[in-house]
């Protein structure tokens, strides 16, 4: 951890509990984008976005986009799924119409998770075999999707900052070789490898080779693996970017039947700093306002 990093972002959190005392005119308001903001974790972060007079949130979401934004007072909601390109580019397209191209914050928290019926026994059955690609597909190359496609309207602003959701699911313990924790802290690692690898632990999966191969017995947790590499891959490739990944920590949201043992406010306010400060913080994953190492 760093010190000054953390003790910025302590200062920061002291002002949380106050309002925000002046409006910024319209040409100073930052546009930030919030994926998966009609519940949980994603609807907090967007909820103080919203309360924050600097900025002007976009609720991205696939259902009651338009009620959330009613309830947290927001102009702006747009359709996104991440398995669906045409609402990808949909996204693009209102950024470009309604705010001249340019975004400032991009807060990818969109995610999937099928979760084991024997830990609550409220949720239908899906085999391992069959949640790899839909999983995959959805948290890691969705992700990857809206942000190459959000990244030229991201260079248009004078302070572009991504704020990656992962998880403490995405540790790199998961992996079960040396070889494989090799292959994605590798500096010289590309998005096109990264790609490769997340279709290998997909393929293994479908083919029921992934325990001997090394991969970890969670698509889910492999997903959100692949959203900590891709933020570092991000704030090396993008150095005018911070570019940052959260692990929120287990909040109580629908993904776990609200099992969780924090409230979802909680887990957005790492978020909700990051996305607001001044500091130039970059390539850094985090948890409760400190700087955590990828192997905690």
């Amino acid at each position: 951890m760093k010190f000054s990093a953390f003790f910025a972002l302590f200062l920061m959190m002291k002002t949380l509990v106050a309002p925000v005392n002046s409006l910024a005119s319209a040409s100073e308001r930052r546009i930030a984008l919030v994926t998966g903001a009609n519940k949980g974790i994603g609807k907090e972060i967007a909820k103080k976005l919203a309360n924050d007079a600097s900025i002007v949130p976009i609720l991205a979401c696939r259902t009651n986009r338009k009620e959330t934004a009613a309830e947290l007072g927001c102009e702006h909601a747009v359709f996104l799924d991440l398995t669906d390109d045409a609402s990808i580019a949909a996204c693009r397209q209102y950024i470009d119409k309604h705010f001249n191209g340019k975004l400032d914050i991009l807060v990818n928290n969109a995610a999937i998770c099928f979760n084991d019926p024997t830990l609550y026994g409220k949720v239908k059955h899906t085999p391992f075999q069959e949640q790899a690609a839909i999983t995959i597909s959805t948290n890691y190359f969705g992700t990857r999707k809206l942000t190459d496609a959000l990244l030229p309207c991201l260079e248009r602003s004078s302070a572009p900052r991504i704020i990656n959701i992962a998880s403490y699911a995405g540790r790199l313990g998961i992996l079960k070789s040396k070889e494989k924790v090799e292959a994605f802290t590798n500096p010289d690692l590309t998005t096109e490898q990264l790609d490769v690898y997340l279709h290998d632990f997909v393929k293994a999966v479908e083919n029921g080779t992934h325990a001997q191969e090394g991969w970890p017995n969670t698509c889910y947790g492999m997903s959100k693996l692949g959203i900590i590499a891709l933020t570092r891959l991000l704030a090396r490739d993008f150095p005018k970017m911070r570019v940052n990944s959260v692990d929120p920590g287990y909040c109580a949201t629908d993904q776990n039947q609200l099992q969780g043992n924090r409230p979802a406010e909680r887990g957005a306010v790492t978020p909700y700093l990051l996305a607001t400060t001044n500091e130039t913080f970059s390539g850094m994953h985090w948890f409760d306002e400190k700087e955590m190492q990828w192997s905690y």
